[in-house]
């Protein structure tokens, strides 16, 4: 009886064993060329599927990139690889883990989970579309100009206009791109994919070149004119203007083969500076001080700036013709005929003295600060000696002067000429009613500005010499 049990056991094991056999033979036969039981690649279940099925899920979930090609200023251009039928392939690289299936056996490789690497895909496109978007580029197309090297004078100068450096070697760009593409880069940067390089310059070019470089030498120059409140620099522009050139522009030589100076220019130049400048006896237009604030025109005196122009064009020659000179970097207080003690174009400054002739008041500023408003007799007009309008300023200074003319001697004790005989000065003999009144109609002065003793010590104490006297009705 137990013998019979033992044959049926064995008999049972052998049958498990057989049908065992056979269903690993049978499965073993199925994924051959299928995935084994709960194998994952890069998230797709790829279970009892082929490589072409799991190859298409996977390329399904891609998208289509741009490429981006950046040229040397930074400028970026996008192109949609869809327009190049850009496509991936990833059978390579499944065929590759299947077959380490069939090496281990498929039980062996059930539940594993792989991860394919992007770069692993086999990419294609259309390098026909590619090109055609590469050659219709304004950097690409910009290549298809001659390269040149001009030169041309403007108003700041003569000025080199180059194009021979900085070009895009086209071919070599397109094929970092191709291979950019192929690689599964989404950017090429061509400068550091080393895309450019530069012309070598003509004989021509070469002889433009060093004429240039000979201009812009003879364009730099470091005299600085100092008119005060107002500093003139001989830069390149100005400098530009004065080298000899004829109607086109062109740069001339002299007999001696070497590029010149206009000198004639250069007075003409130096000449219009000065007048810029020239205030000497001209009027000037004035806002006054009455509460109305009336802006009247006060006719030319003594008064303003006059440079030797002479002097300013013998020097400036001078300083053309010494390059060393020219160069060094100097500043040149001109030589005046007339100066004030303010220089420049507001040579008037802060501190003057106003005499309203219609108002009969003077007015003293210093420093931009009124210290002194005070009613004055001017020229007696019943006997024409009425005071002369004009700019004018301070020449001097005195104590205890006696005045005299036809007719008087007059003792003061503080004198300021300021034109001819005409001047400021104080009146002791005058009552304090008469200043500022009427009194210069029918009982003025000889034509100088009678004043008060108090105001005549702080005009006198406080004004120097050259202090412009602004007089006007």
């Amino acid at each position: 009886m137990k013998k019979k049990w033992i044959f049926i056991l064995i008999g049972s094991v052998a049958c498990l064993g057989v049908l065992g056999f056979v269903g690993n033979s049978a499965a073993t036969q199925y994924f051959r060329d299928r995935y084994a039981p709960n194998t994952w690649i890069d998230g797709v279940y790829c279970t009892g599927r082929t490589v072409e099925d799991v190859n298409q899920e996977m390329v399904s979930k891609l998208e289509i990139p741009e490429v981006v090609v950046v040229d040397a200023n930074g400028q970026e251009y996008s192109y949609n690889l869809k327009n190049a039928s850009l496509s991936y392939d990833y059978s390579e690289a499944l065929t590759r883990s299947l077959n380490g299936q069939k090496t281990n056996g498929w039980m062996a490789e059930a539940g594993s989970t792989t991860v394919i690497d992007p770069g692993d895909a086999v990419i294609s496109f259309a390098e026909e579309k590619v090109s055609e978007w590469w050659n219709g580029l304004p950097i690409v197309k910009a290549e298809e100009t001659q390269p040149i090297l001009e030169m041309k004078y403007e108003d700041g100068g003569y000025e080199l206009t180059s194009t021979l450096d900085g070009h895009l070697e086209v071919n070599k760009g397109l094929s970092e791109l191709v291979s950019a593409i192929s690689g599964g880069t989404n950017a090429v940067n061509l400068k550091n994919a080393d895309c450019y390089y530069d012309y070598e310059m003509t004989d021509s070019q070469k002889d433009t070149f060093d004429t240039w470089r000979e201009l812009k030498s003879m364009e730099k120059c470091g005299l600085i004119y100092d008119m005060g409140a107002e500093q003139i620099q001989f830069d390149e522009s100005t400098m530009s203007k004065l080298i000899a050139k004829d109607e086109k522009g062109n740069p001339l030589k002299d007999e001696n083969g070497q590029y010149y100076y206009d000198l004639k220019a250069a007075d003409e130049m130096i000449a219009e500076l000065c007048e810029r400048y020239h205030t000497y006896g001209k009027d000037r237009e004035l806002q006054t001080s009455r509460e109305s604030g009336d802006i009247v025109i006060v006719p030319g005196g003594n008064f303003g700036t006059e440079i030797d122009v002479k002097a300013e064009q013998e020097y400036f020659r001078e300083v053309l013709s010494d390059k060393m000179l020219r160069v060094l970097k100097s500043s040149h207080v001109p030589k005046y005929l007339h100066e004030t003690l303010v220089r420049g174009l507001d040579d008037i400054g802060g501190t003057y003295i106003e005499v309203d002739m219609t108002e009969q008041t003077i007015y003293f500023y210093k420093d931009g600060e009124l210290l002194v408003t005070s009613g004055v007799v001017t020229g007696n007009l019943r006997t024409k000696h009425g005071t002369p309008e004009g700019v004018f300023c301070i020449q001097g200074k005195y104590k205890n002067r006696i005045l005299r003319g036809p007719g008087y001697a007059s003792f003061v004790r503080r004198w300021m000429p300021v034109y001819k005989g005409i001047g400021l000065h104080d009146a002791n003999w005058r009552k304090k009613s008469e200043f500022g009144g009427e009194t210069y109609k029918r009982n003025g002065s000889h034509g100088c500005v009678n004043m008060p003793d108090e105001t005549t010590d702080i005009i006198f104490e406080q004004a120097e010499i050259g202090t412009p006297v602004l007089i006007f009705k």
